[in-house]
Formats: C-alpha cells, sequence, structure tokens
C-alpha cells in the first residue's frame, strides 16, 4: 500500500492523557478507544462502545518486561469486555488496559471482525514484540474479495492509530532498518561470538541465527544485562548460544553485551561490513 501522510485526531474524553482517549484517522470511517480498566464502568456514556468490533486486553509479563495481550471480537464490544472482568476467576485478568475498534456506522459484521481479530493475532505472532495470552489461534472466515480489500485497509488504520498510542506489537520487529538506511552491523570475537543486526525505531535487533559468546566474564554476572542474557535463554529466544528469532533490545549497548557476555559499548562495537562504527555511521547520517 502507498504510503500517504495521516492526520489523527486525540479526544482526551476526561480531559487529561491519563483518562480515555477516542481517536480517528482522516478519511477513515473506524474509531478507536483506548480505556483504562477502572474506568469501564464510566463507558455507557459511549453508546458506540456497543457496536460490533475487536479488542486488545492489554496488560504486563509477570517480570514485567513486555506487553501481554488478548485479542478478541463481540457483536457487543462493551458486554464482552465486561465478561472478562465477571469471569476473571477463569480467564486472563492481569490486563490494566483496553483498546476498541469499530466502525462509525456499525458497519462490520461478524464475519469482518473475525477476520480483523485473526489478523491482528497473526501479526503479533510474527512480530514477536508481545505475550498473547489468547489460548488458540482465533479462526479466520472467509471474505469475499472486496470485503478482503475493505478489511486490509481497516487493518492498516488499525495498525497506524495501535502505534499512535503507544503499542508497537503489530509491528515486525524489522520492518525496514531506519535511522542507518538499512545498513546491517557486525559483531564478531574471541569468544566466539557471531552476531548481526540492525537499527530500528525503537532500538536495535540482533538477527536470527547470531551466535553469543561461550562464557561471561566475572563482572557481567551481578549486571542487568545478564539477567536478561539468561531470561533470553529461558524463553528459547537463545538455544545453546545460537538466536533462534530476531530479538529487539532496547538501546545498542544492551545488544551488544548480551551477545559478548561482557559490559560493551555497541555504539563502538557494532560495526559495518568495511569497519565503520555505529557511532560514526549516526554521526554521518546527521550531518
Amino acid at each position: 500500500m502507498a504510503s500517504y501522510g495521516k492526520s489523527i485526531r486525540l479526544f482526551f474524553i476526561e480531559g487529561e492523557s491519563t483518562g480515555r482517549w477516542r481517536c480517528e484517522l482522516s478519511n477513515w470511517t473506524g474509531i478507536a478507544y483506548k480505556i483504562p480498566r477502572n474506568m469501564l464502568s464510566k463507558c455507557t456514556d459511549r453508546p458506540d462502545l456497543q457496536f460490533t468490533g475487536i479488542y486488545m486486553l492489554i496488560g504486563k509479563t509477570e517480570d514485567d518486561s513486555t506487553d501481554k495481550v488478548y485479542f478478541g471480537e463481540a457483536e457487543k464490544i462493551l458486554s464482552r469486555i465486561n465478561q472478562h472482568v465477571v469471569n476473571s476467576a477463569k480467564e486472563w485478568n492481569e490486563w490494566n488496559e483496553c483498546v476498541v475498534f469499530i466502525s462509525k456506522e456499525n458497519s462490520l459484521n461478524k464475519a469482518q471482525v473475525k477476520y480483523l481479530e485473526n489478523s491482528i493475532y497473526a501479526l503479533a505472532t510474527d512480530a514477536g514484540r508481545c505475550e498473547l495470552s489468547n489460548g488458540n489461534c482465533p479462526t479466520k472466515s472467509s471474505l469475499s474479495e472486496a470485503d478482503t480489500e475493505e478489511m486490509e485497509e481497516f487493518i492498516f488504520n488499525l495498525r497506524l492509530l495501535t502505534g499512535a498510542m503507544g503499542y508497537r506489537f503489530l509491528e515486525p520487529m524489522i520492518s525496514k532498518v531506519t535511522e542507518c538506511d538499512s545498513i546491517e552491523y557486525y559483531m564478531k570475537g574471541k569468544k566466539g561470538y557471531n552476531a548481526h543486526g540492525g537499527v530500528v525505531s525503537d532500538g536495535f535487533v540482533v538477527l536470527k541465527g547470531s551466535i553469543a559468546s561461550e562464557g561471561i566474564a566475572k563482572s557481567f554476572k551481578d549486571t542487568g544485562y545478564h539477567k536478561l542474557r539468561e531470561k533470553l535463554k529461558l524463553d528459547g529466544s537463545i538455544e545453546g548460544r545460537v538466536f533462534t528469532k530476531d530479538v529487539l533490545f532496547s538501546s545498542y549497548s544492551a545488544a551488544a553485551s548480551v551477545v559478548t557476555g561482557r559490559s560493551a559499548n555497541g555504539l563502538i562495537e557494532w560495526m559495518t561490513e568495511n569497519g565503520k562504527t555505529l557511532k560514526d555511521e549516526l554521526e554521518s547520517n546527521s550531518e
């Protein structure tokens, strides 16, 4: 899909950013709501929240390291979300916010929202940026060619608004490497590490197939980066020493330290194929 500038209109219903949001995108019939869980009871003042649509229940994983998300659809959105609260003993209950997408004319039908639910679940799975709370992959409905095109446009706009709300879990880890114009960076050392990755808008991604160091430095054991390395081993992101998938790090140095098994300055240690450091590349791009 061609890329054009978009205008987003945000309405803070309570007059503050910590309350409920109503979000609209220019030239689109969809509406998004961002609702803190403790404000669900206030939502009876929004009749359109009983329209047919899709929703996301959003919280954090037990170690508070990443988003945990449940994707759902319903013909009466608010009623269904309230069921999650009532059935808290049987369903995942550690969410603190929900995001809802509907159509202004209540024009979405059951088949369309099931298509949307399946599609955003698949996007989140492929992106690998969040933990999924759904027990199973939602069923994908069969749509006509015209409806499919319409829903794909809906998904495009939905992703844009979800990102504008501060959530990246529907975005590919690397859709394109930014800042450095798709440049890949490499790191290879005597401890056996051999990794490559790239700069993205929210950090640095170490790519699948990269190899971490054989051991770690003594001074590394009490650091947060060592704990992160151990967590990546526990969740299967690193098996043995090999990265089994693309892994997003919040900083260049976090990525470099986990790979090398010691405290490392990622700006200096990540290098292009021709030996130019990440620091030099970023500085040259800012000139």
